[in-house]
């Protein structure tokens, strides 16, 4: 847990991860670097303690964050997996 923050109870924290989620929910269209960071920040995680709980290097994903490089599915993936998530398409509105 990044030290700047003071730790959160169990309950806050319970609280805050169905927070995230429903902001989440809310915006399906959020391109995929923008829900990493939103996660990680969330949680209070510095690059390296997610990158360590996701099985990624921290490079790699500062680079995914910075949008300077793009995921591939499998990273992706575990990148989303600490909120139970996958990534998947957002079907954009047609426009007449």
């Amino acid at each position: 847990m990044d030290k700047r923050f003071k730790p959160l109870s169990p309950s806050e924290e319970l609280q805050a991860r169905r927070a995230l989620a429903d902001e989440l929910a809310a915006d399906p269209a959020m391109p995929i670097p923008a829900v990493i960071r939103k996660i990680r920040t969330s949680l209070r995680l510095t690059i390296a303690e997610y990158a360590k709980l996701c099985g990624v290097s921290a490079r790699t994903l500062q680079d995914i964050e910075r949008e300077e490089s793009s995921p591939t599915l499998a990273t992706a993936e575990k990148l989303l997996r600490p909120m139970g998530m996958v990534p998947s398409a957002a079907a954009q509105p047609r426009r007449r």
